[in-house]
């Protein structure tokens, strides 16, 4: 998932296994949101769970 920084405007990724985890934790504790440390100028992005459940793949169908 491609995240932008609200405060420096720089880029960059998180992982699939990262947003999954972090989906079905905030999911748990009923929160709508996620916040990431943004890599270059260290503040707090708030990630709506929405935008992160959207980035994850479809669950592959039972065969």
């Amino acid at each position: 998932m491609h995240v932008r920084c609200n405060y420096c405007n720089h880029t960059f990724n998180l992982s699939r296994d990262y947003v999954a985890e972090m989906v079905a934790r905030e999911e748990e504790k009923g929160h709508k949101y996620h916040q990431v440390e943004c890599i270059n100028c260290r503040k707090m992005i708030k990630v709506p769970v929405d935008q992160m459940r959207r980035a994850l793949p479809d669950e592959p169908v039972g065969e």
